[in-house]
């Protein structure tokens, strides 16, 4: 008994110690609901495995992905270098054709009708001229407000670029994983913004956000979507017609964790789902105390995701599911970007692997 008595006693004086030591995080509740079962045109078939997956030396990641009016693919990097693709026969040649930033991740990419590649690095907007490798900054946000984790953008059809804040609280910095913090502490530090790339200017479209991520034009462009990572919900901000200037959810409780998103001009929007829903973080947000507990252990014992299940979502513009298409073999880890190009391609970009993925649409086979 005097032996065990020692025991629980040392054990309970590490446990004060762990509740006294101070938080870095301050999780707020919320009641995160169950995800939808996935079956019907959600149920995971495995068509990714039928994906090719490329692969070079110069990708580490491939967060997002632009296909290039040349055919070939460009990728940003997390050391903040642009990587250029082009098919050599059954292999690929690639070459860097910018560098950003200096050590800040270039989170998204789309072109502009001048044809400059336009990337949005965590610290800002850049502008890139891929012939030459001239970059010119655009904007790194107010001067009371520099952007801290600008993550995805769309392009309308005037040239303003509507881009994504992830969180201004949770900067995702160079090398360490911020976003596990936000999805941790569960408030609402994103926002979306847009840019004159003439004048720099910009304007918070909407704040209190949720891990702003993903973000494309309406086919119509009256409008932007958004993905909230962190509360699984695509809305839409009217940039026209009689609800301008509202955001209105289209799709609530997705069933996987949404990172980025792209439409194709047809009415389409496509989802690259991280992952399926993950039971651990319908665990934390519900249980503020433990999760304060957990996130002051160190990262490699709670910065576990395990085995990523990751899918493509289609849906319409009213929110409605279409199709899924899932990879079986977590060849792509962490899903994050899908681009549709014109000949009946998805391209995939990895958050965690150096790959990027094509997959062939059934209906182009």
């Amino acid at each position: 008994m005097r032996t065990l008595a020692i025991i629980l006693g040392i054990f309970g004086v590490l446990f004060l110690v762990w509740w006294a030591w101070p938080a870095r995080v301050d999780p707020a509740h919320w009641d995160e609901p169950e995800p939808p079962p996935l079956t019907g045109v959600l149920e995971p078939r495995g068509r990714l495995a039928d994906a090719e997956l490329i692969s070079h030396p110069l990708l580490h990641t491939s967060e997002d992905v632009a296909i290039g009016p040349d055919g070939a693919v460009y990728s940003g990097q997390h050391d903040g270098s642009i990587v250029r693709l082009v098919r050599a026969g059954e292999s690929w040649a690639g070459d860097t054709v910018a560098q950003v930033t200096d050590g800040f991740s270039v989170l998204g990419l789309q072109w502009d009708a001048q044809g400059r590649l336009i990337a949005a690095a965590i610290d800002g907007i850049y502008g890139v001229n891929v012939e030459s490798g001239e970059v010119t900054r655009l904007s790194t946000g107010e001067t009371e407000h520099p952007l801290a984790f600008a993550d995805d953008l769309d392009i309308g059809p005037d040239g303003t670029i509507y881009f994504s804040e992830a969180s201004y609280r949770w900067g995702a910095g160079q090398g360490t994983p911020q976003y596990a913090y936000d999805m941790a502490e569960n408030r609402p530090y994103g926002l979306l913004y847009s840019l004159d790339p003439a004048t720099g200017e910009m304007e918070v479209l909407a704040d209190g956000l949720y891990f702003a991520n993903g973000v494309a034009m309406s086919a119509d462009n009256r409008a932007v979507y958004v993905l909230e990572t962190y509360r699984y919900r695509l809305s839409r901000y009217w940039l026209e017609g009689p609800q301008a200037g509202e955001l209105e959810i289209v799709a609530d409780n997705l069933p996987g964790i949404p990172d980025g998103l792209m439409g194709d001009g047809q009415g389409r929007l496509y989802i690259a789902m991280d992952t399926q829903r993950v039971p651990i973080m319908r665990f934390l947000h519900r249980n503020p105390f433990w999760t304060r507990m957990i996130t002051k252990l160190p990262e490699w014992v709670w910065l576990r995701p395990g085995e990523t299940k990751a899918f493509v979502l289609v849906m319409d513009e009213a929110g409605n599911y279409l199709d899924s298409f899932h990879d079986p073999d977590s060849r792509f880890g962490m899903l994050a970007n899908v681009v549709p190009d014109e000949d009946g391609n998805l391209w995939l970009g990895s958050l965690t692997q150096p790959v990027i993925g094509r997959y062939e649409l059934p209906e182009n086979q």
